[in-house]
Order: structure tokens, then C-alpha cells, then sequence
């Protein structure tokens, strides 16, 4: 059985609080909570100890977690080595890459071996590192840029609470069709399963959900205008779809009506702004824009 242990030295600023009130500061699902009480696999300064154990600076708390603490602890991605990955960012406990634009996030079949998670899989394998990727949220493969993924499953359920809770900021550029009637502007039409054709989503589809877009004009070429669009909810298609629905379609996307004389969709994920795991301080991440996401759309 695969077991994962981490040890946390107790800084001046979580002194005086329990051990319960730390995991509950630090978003441990209350499920995984009750595992390590129930199994007592946790210690303060090599002791087992009450949850309720009131914590001093500098004492040594450990963890160890099994499989079945998580809903998903196997990470069954194969690892491929044929392709590197460009990482924007790393700490112990996940991985921010920068994903190309024709990539696929993750397999849809056990033998399918080329999309991003097996890469990284195979990146892991080749530094000798103890982790496996695990998918936290995804961008669509005709999108490039900027992709958080969680090196362990006690990270996963972390960051999407942080998601759910909008405190992990992602912003986008993004090539449209048409001359903005606004500088800025917000989107808020709920976005479902389009009813003409499952593969798409459309604003008030079958089962829509709330979808927040915000959008800024940063300029105007030639008719066609460059966004910066940041996100409050993560629905499927949700950028594409909105400014299709507001009559400014990106620019090369050919399922949502944009021009089709372009490469690639012309949509980039450009910054991811979050708070790391574990009282890691907030960190803004940025990659460069690839080659083939032109500055001045001509």
C-alpha cells in the first residue's frame, strides 16, 4: 500500500492553535481529518497526541496518509517521455506547466499515452521523484498556457476547495472578432449542454450552470480586439462560449464561429494567481506568450 508522509515545523503565526484548528485553516477535508485521528497517524515533536493539542513555534508536526484516506489516491497516467514540459513553477506539493496549444489534457483510454498528464508523468519519472500528477482543473487542448496539477491526491481536494471558493485567480488573453462596444464588461448567462449537438455548450443549455466571465479591451487591431478575461466559475467552453453569445467569437475558433484562417484558437491562459498549500503565501505565476500567438493580429 502506497502511504504518504509530510512533516510541518510549526512557524510563530499557527503557535497556539490546536492541531484540528490548523488542518481546518489548512482545508483538510473533514473526511481525511477523521482518518488520521481515527488511525492516530499523526505526531507533534514524535508523540501521538489529541487533536485538540494546542501547538508551540518550532514543534514538529508529521502526517502519514493512506490510500483509502482519499477518494482518488492512484495517479494511473503513463508515462511518456517523448515530449518535455515547460514548468512555470514547482513546490512540493504541485506543479504549474505551461500547457501547447493541440495538447490534450489527460487520456480518455488506458492506452492512450500522449496528452499532458502522461508528460508530466514521464517528467516526474525521469527527475527520480517520489510523486505522480494529479488533475486539478483543465483547459480545453486547442487552449495553451498556464495549468495547475497536484503532485499528491492530499493537495487535490485543497486546491478545489480553493477554486470552489474563488481564491485562485486565472486570467486569459484572448484574440476576438469585432471592435468592443466597452472598455470592460461581464458576462453572467448560464452556460449548458448545447441541445443541436452534445459535443458543445451554449449559454442557457440543457442543465446550464452559473458562468461568470470578465472581460478588458486591451486594444483593437484591424477589427479584431486583444481581451484580458479572468474567470469567477470553471465551466466547460466557458470563454469561447460566452464571447461567441455576445458576438465576438475568438479568433480561429471554428466550433463557436470564429475565423478559421488562423492556426490555432487564439485563446492563452496566461497567469494563474493562488495560495500555495500549507501557509505558502500567495503566488502569482506567468509564462511567456508562445510564437504562435501573435501580439498584433494581423
Amino acid at each position: 500500500m502506497t502511504t504518504w508522509q509530510y512533516q510541518f515545523k510549526i512557524a510563530p503565526y499557527n503557535a497556539g492553535q490546536s492541531v484540528k484548528a490548523l488542518w481546518i485553516k489548512w482545508l483538510i477535508p473533514k473526511r481525511i481529518r477523521g482518518a488520521l485521528r481515527i488511525k492516530r497517524h499523526f505526531t507533534v515533536n514524535g508523540k501521538v497526541v489529541p487533536t485538540s493539542y494546542f501547538l508551540a513555534t518550532n514543534d514538529v508536526l508529521v502526517m502519514t496518509f493512506d490510500q483509502d484516506d482519499f477518494r482518488t489516491s492512484n495517479s494511473n497516467y503513463r508515462p511518456n517521455h517523448s515530449q518535455k514540459v515547460t514548468t512555470l513553477f514547482e513546490n512540493d506539493y504541485l506543479v504549474v506547466v505551461d500547457k501547447p496549444a493541440g495538447m490534450k489534457m489527460h487520456p480518455h483510454s488506458p492506452t492512450e499515452d500522449d496528452t499532458l498528464l502522461n508528460y508530466i508523468a514521464g517528467d516526474f519519472q525521469r527527475r527520480h521523484l517520489e510523486v505522480a500528477p494529479y488533475m486539478v482543473h483543465r483547459i480545453d487542448r486547442a487552449t495553451s498556457g498556464a495549468v495547475i496539477i497536484a503532485k499528491t491526491p492530499l493537495v487535490v481536494p485543497i486546491l478545489d476547495q480553493l477554486l470552489a471558493a474563488k481564491a485562485i485567480t486565472r486570467t486569459y488573453l484572448a484574440w476576438v472578432s469585432g471592435v468592443m462596444p466597452t472598455n470592460q464588461g461581464i458576462i453572467e448567462t448560464p452556460i449548458g449542454i448545447d441541445t443541436q449537438d452534445d459535443r458543445k455548450r451554449a449559454v442557457n443549455g440543457t442543465n446550464a450552470q452559473l458562468a461568470v466571465t470578465h472581460w478588458t479591451n486591451i486594444h483593437t487591431v484591424y477589427q479584431n480586439s486583444l481581451l484580458r478575461i479572468r474567470l469567477d466559475t470553471g465551466r466547460m467552453h466557458q470563454i469561447r462560449v460566452h464571447l461567441a453569445s455576445i458576438g465576438h467569437p475568438i479568433v480561429g475558433d471554428d466550433l463557436y464561429g470564429g475565423r478559421r484562417h488562423m492556426p490555432r484558437l487564439m485563446l492563452h491562459s496566461a497567469t494563474i494567481e493562488l495560495p500555495l498549500p500549507f501557509d505558502g503565501g500567495v503566488k502569482t505565476i506567468t509564462g511567456p506568450l508562445p510564437d504562435d500567438f501573435p501580439r498584433q493580429l494581423r
